[in-house]
């Protein structure tokens, strides 16, 4: 796994590794901006115009700072004038900080960038976002558009972390394999489902594929962890200034979760022209092509990067269309949560 790759949060396992066991409100709206209005979309004359007016772009957000600094350093240089500030937070700190400085009418988040579904169904629910539509979206899947103002930004497929040396020739590339095999995969690690990443990426296999390989699998031969850090000592058996050396990585080919990662332009942007600008520009084909270069999944119906194989349409021609499970910003996946953690903590202690 590359530096370059956003699948950070994706899990590992000592032979193996898989993401899937892994896995108050701001002030009122004004009428003017009330989410029933209907928006009005401005040019892009218009934003640049307003946006030379604004005082940068503030973003609260969970994509690794690596990665998302190459994204952000490739739109300033479209738009010299704008300076880019991002804060790396945990998912729940982004809402929370968020809701906290806009009840209180302090300068806060233009965008609000995470991969918490759940905290996205809050955000829709305490009208959070404004309804801006980036143009360009129609050539998206229609996943692209979670809720009115809230879009995927990136949809990264979990993955299989694993250690190439011990496993020598074998890649374990479906849990099917892996729970069918105790004898070559017989140590696993990855992410508890008490983590919302881990909960996430199970609950898409979970749609899928069902519990029968979690079940096979069992708290025998898996050891749960909150993060990537302890699951790539594990991994690497504490080497960890060896990792390139050791360490390979799969898609699961019976099932692959994409975890989508969404963003919306929050409701008191003190620099909305400018967040308009940035969603404007993820969503060009310019914007795809450095997103796949930053390590984000890009996209963008028929758009192709050039040199860059981080893309949706390599997921799917990898695992196959309908081995692929899209985790949605639903009250479902909120609902199901209770349940859900109940049983695997039945399964793996």
């Amino acid at each position: 796994m590359t530096s370059s790759k956003v699948r950070r949060a994706s899990a590992v396992a000592l032979a193996l590794a898989a993401a899937l066991l892994a896995a108050g409100s701001a002030a009122s709206a004004s009428k003017a901006d009330s989410p029933n209005a209907k928006p009005k979309q401005p040019t892009p004359a218009q934003l640049v115009a307003a946006s030379k007016k604004e005082s940068g772009l503030v973003v609260y957000g969970n994509p690794p700072a690596a990665n998302f600094k190459v994204l952000t350093e490739a739109f300033s240089k479209k738009y010299p004038w704008i300076k880019v500030t991002s804060y790396d937070l945990d998912n729940n700190v982004i809402f929370s900080k968020y809701a906290s400085e806009a009840a209180q009418r302090s300068r806060t988040a233009d965008l609000l960038i995470s991969s918490a579904p759940n905290l996205w169904v809050y955000a829709k629910r305490q009208n959070y976002v404004v309804d801006f539509t980036p143009t360009g979206i129609g050539s998206f899947p229609s996943f692209v558009k979670q809720y009115k103002g809230v879009f995927v930004l990136s949809p990264d497929p979990a993955i299989a972390v694993y250690n190439k040396v011990l496993l020598k020739d074998k890649v374990p590339d479906s849990l099917t394999k892996i729970a069918a095999d105790p004898g070559t995969y017989g140590k696993l690690t990855g992410y508890t489902v008490d983590n919302l990443f881990g909960y996430t990426a199970l609950w898409g296999y979970v749609q899928k594929k069902g519990w029968s390989n979690l079940q096979r699998i069992g708290n025998s031969r898996f050891r749960a962890t909150t993060g990537v850090a302890a699951q790539l000592q594990l991994l690497s058996q504490a080497n960890s200034s060896q990792l390139s050396q050791l360490l390979a990585w799969t898609y699961l080919k019976d099932a692959t979760p994409l975890v989508p990662r969404g963003i919306g332009i929050t409701r008191r942007a003190s620099s909305p022209a400018s967040a308009k600008l940035f969603l404007n520009y993820v969503y060009s084909t310019q914007g795809q092509q450095t997103m796949c270069e930053a390590g984000f999944t890009a996209f963008r119906n028929t758009f192709t990067p050039r040199n860059c194989k981080n893309t949706l349409a390599d997921v799917y021609a990898k695992v196959g269309r309908k081995n692929v499970q899209f985790v949605p910003f639903s009250q479902k996946f909120v609902n199901d949560q209770p349940r859900f953690r109940a049983h695997w903590h039945q399964i793996f202690g």
